[in-house]
């Protein structure tokens, strides 16, 4: 009876065209593999090799079962890492770390849509600072995190999903609630609330003040960005954040801030770490919802 053993053996000889060397890889010895290599022969009723002297060709039988056993190899592979996925979906865990504004808008949906999917996988999602969440994906503590593009740290690789404008966010009886635009010269003797300095929003934001030679003037610092809108809407200061952040109170405005204030977010790996097919199929629902020419991207813009 051929066995999956058999195959191997015969690739093995089939590679080398030499029993000596295939024995030694296959950690036989050389009477043996002969042996096991006799019996697919027999069991197949046909010479396989042709054996002269020390020398070994396969034969055209031989040749035209190299293609079979190659591609039977390759079935039996792919059967077990499929098998080996749906017991990976089956049961387990995974671990999502999120910046602020995607926890609180757009991954819920993404959990029911996998937890309907998956119920046997226990998920947990941490929110965190860009920083953090870097480090944690380097040490295996989370399988993908969503954050804002930066100069991320080199062990990790990004996946690019959707571009959001900032815009300047007011009270409905603010000063500037009126404009269509505005710009740093503008803005910069506003006093603002934002968000502390660990989130990556905040280097944009400095940066775009200095580019345009100004500073911004903070007065305020939340960790906070549900605290930031709810502290702007009953006060005299302003924010800077996403229409799409905005839109969750009411009676805010946004203006678009000139020239353009443009951050993009993206799934985070660690580059070089094992993606557990968990990961992976959440990863792929939140690129088909969110990634590139996505509705999002439109309204973000």
């Amino acid at each position: 009876m051929m066995e999956l053993r058999h195959l191997r053996y015969f690739l093995a000889v089939a590679d080398s065209l030499s029993f000596t060397r295939a024995a030694a890889t296959l950690h036989l010895t050389q009477p043996t593999l002969s042996q096991q290599i006799k019996q697919l022969e027999q069991g197949l009723g046909t010479v396989l090799f042709d054996r002269v002297g020390r020398s070994v060709r396969l034969t055209a039988g031989g040749t035209l079962f190299r293609q079979h056993a190659e591609r039977a190899l390759k079935e039996i592979s792919s059967a077990s890492a499929a098998l080996g996925e749906l017991e990976g979906l089956m049961h387990g865990t995974l671990t999502i770390g999120v910046f602020q504004s995607f926890n609180s808008s757009l991954l819920p949906p993404i959990l029911a849509s996998f937890s309907a999917a998956y119920p046997g996988i226990h998920v947990t999602v941490r929110q965190l600072p860009t920083g953090e969440m870097e480090e944690r994906l380097v040490k295996g503590e989370l399988d993908l995190g969503i954050a804002y593009v930066r100069a991320v740290a080199a062990k990790i690789a990004t996946e690019e999903l959707f571009d959001e404008a900032m815009t300047l966010v007011v009270g409905a009886q603010h000063p500037l609630a009126g404009l269509r635009a505005v710009t740093a010269k503008q803005l910069h003797d506003q006093p603002l609330v934002l968000l502390t300095s660990e989130f990556p929003s905040r280097t944009l934001l400095t940066q775009w003040f200095s580019e345009a030679g100004y500073e911004a003037r903070i007065r305020m610092e939340i960790d906070s960005t549900d605290a930031i809108l709810a502290t702007v809407k009953c006060s005299a200061l302003a924010t800077i954040q996403t229409r799409r952040m905005a839109s969750i109170m009411p009676d805010l405005r946004c203006i678009p801030l000139r020239p353009r204030l443009i951050r993009t977010a993206a799934i985070l790996w660690r580059s070089e770490g094992y993606r557990s097919a968990a990961a992976r199929v959440a990863a792929a629902l939140i690129k088909q919802a969110y990634g590139r020419n996505t509705a999002v991207k439109a309204a973000a813009a």
